[in-house]
């Protein structure tokens, strides 16, 4: 039997089950912080990232809950704005769920794992923030694109070198935005990743 598609099968998707996840830990973070605003130190110690909490307290999650905590509301705005742009417009080209959810959490794991390891950073400091990810979708696109020598490949390039450079902070990790652009890139750009998609051929 065939089945119409309604208008709520065509908002639904990987990307809005990614953001409703980062939304929802926000809310039970921001509550047992106490604020909405920031989430305050106790969240931060458990979900977020650190090399020490990691292997020296055996706090294996952290990898993952760690691109879904945000420390504050403006963190958690830019990286929501930031993955429906990028998202979308993965799921507008066909892609399917496995794809976007596998370079969501490779990218943005890779990326805030490999980071924390640089000199800069203490074992003690907390990484938390979908960002990698978000880069990391960023550069799937970019990396698509390159793949087939699509002509806009070099847009979104400078699109994305600008948008790095715009994203530089006192707070920011800003090698996880850099390692994220170059693993999402690399994916984008493999055959693996394409081979993934049941759903459509990629020419």
């Amino acid at each position: 039997m065939h089945k119409e598609k309604s208008d709520f099968d065509e908002i639904k998707g990987p990307t809005l089950v990614l953001a409703g996840i980062n939304f929802v830990v926000y809310l039970f973070t921001s509550i047992i912080g106490g604020s909405f605003l920031s989430i305050g130190n106790l969240p931060l110690y458990f979900l977020g990232f650190s090399i020490n909490t990691f292997l020296f307290n055996g706090f294996f999650w952290t990898p993952v809950t760690s691109i879904f905590t945000h420390s504050g509301i403006a963190h958690i705005g830019g990286n929501l704005l930031g993955l429906f742009i990028y998202g979308f417009k993965l799921e507008e080209e066909g892609y399917n769920s496995k794809q976007i959810y596998f370079a969501y959490f490779v990218t943005g794991i890779l990326a805030g794992v490999i980071s924390a390891f640089f000199p800069f950073y203490s074992f003690n400091t907390f990484f938390v923030g979908a960002s990698g990810s978000v880069f990391g979708i960023l550069g799937v696109n970019y990396g698509i694109l390159k793949r087939i020598n699509h002509p806009d490949a070099k847009k979104v390039m400078y699109f994305a070198i600008i948008l790095f450079f715009m994203s530089f902070g006192p707070q920011t990790n800003i090698f996880a935005h850099l390692l994220g652009l170059i693993f999402g890139a690399i994916i984008g750009k493999s055959e693996f990743f394409a081979n993934m998609n049941t759903d459509k051929s990629l020419v």
